[in-house]
């Protein structure tokens, strides 16, 4: 029988190229694109868009996979444990890839050591949003109605889980402004929704892309626009939170997406490359485009300098509030 040594030495002998016996370009199998939230959010239709256009530009099936539950850490874990090969990727927001370093004395991850960031992907609006059929008009009712309400039972508002951005935002906005408001923790977005349309919890912050349909179909009420200076251009009557007194609150929403640390440069460098063209892409423009939705893609650099800025940012915030999970 003839060893591969010897086939390999036979081969240069007769000067075939090495690059026969080299292992196929990335990618090599199919890619996983994970969530760490569950289907039917914003997170969960963005992803499904952006894993459609990479798909077609690399020819190979991009799987999206949900992995719901703990702050995002679930999701997170699993993609340090995968191989750094570039096949894994983790779609994630400011909770996940900010705010859990100061809320988890215990977080079993870092993400600047664990994980090399490709790219920030979208800048979001959000909405503070009641049922329409609450007794709660504005911001100001709000207030009033959280300082009259017992202690033990203080308006209920929902999140997308612990130690997201609705439930720090909120927190944030009790301590501010001494109201009584109780915790709901959903694993994502669409239950909380549901819940709050059915009149189960009284308020919520929302992105915009997930809310505003339902405000336009007069089936919640915006009460704030969080995370923009100026009034979106679909619901001008809905006023900012700096107009109304409290731009230490009007902290935008953002998205982005890495890849596990020890990935080889140049399956970071197509990567980026793919992700920003897919971000860029007309139809995520003509699909959340005129729901608070901006891309804003950056080089690996500088999205890893804006989750280390984020990071010292709502951290602070989270401290402040002292707020801290197990």
């Amino acid at each position: 029988m003839i060893s591969r040594r010897s086939l390999v030495l036979s081969s240069a002998a007769l000067g075939l190229a090495p690059a026969a016996f080299a292992q196929p370009a990335f990618p090599r199998r199919p890619i996983t694109w994970v969530v760490p939230y569950p289907a039917g959010g914003f997170g969960d239709a963005v992803s499904r868009v952006l894993t459609q256009h990479i798909s077609t530009a690399l020819k190979q099936p991009v799987i999206v996979e949900n992995k719901p539950g703990a702050g995002g850490q679930i999701a997170a874990i699993y993609v340090k444990q995968q191989p750094a090969d570039g096949h894994t990727l983790f779609y994630g927001d400011i909770g996940p890839f900010a705010m859990n370093a100061a809320l988890y004395p215990k977080l079993n991850y870092n993400t600047l050591k664990d994980f090399t960031p490709l790219t920030r992907l979208l800048t979001s609006s959000l909405l503070l949003v009641v049922p329409a059929n609450s007794p709660i008009k504005t911001l100001d009712d709000l207030l009033k109605a959280s300082k009259a309400a017992k202690e033990d039972q203080g308006i209920t508002y929902g999140s997308y889980g612990m130690g997201s951005q609705p439930h720090i935002w909120m927190e944030m906005l009790k301590r501010e402004t001494k109201g009584n408001f109780t915790h709901v923790a959903y694993k994502g977005a669409a239950p909380a929704v549901q819940d709050l349309l059915g009149g189960h919890i009284n308020v919520m912050l929302d992105v915009t892309a997930n809310s505003q349909p339902y405000v336009q179909e007069g089936k919640l009420r915006a009460l704030a626009v969080v995370g923009s200076e100026k009034r979106l251009e679909r619901l001008p009557q809905v006023p900012t939170m700096t107009e109304l007194g409290y731009p230490s609150l009007n902290a935008p929403g953002w998205t982005g997406v890495v890849v596990r640390s020890g990935t080889p440069d140049d399956v970071v460098k197509q990567l980026h490359s793919l992700v920003v063209q897919a971000v860029e892409s007309d139809e995520i423009k003509r699909r959340f485009g005129d729901l608070g939705v901006t891309p804003a893609p950056q080089s690996g650099a500088d999205f890893a300098r804006y989750i280390q800025s984020e990071t010292d940012r709502w951290g602070g915030a989270i401290r402040s509030a002292g707020v801290v999970l197990e």
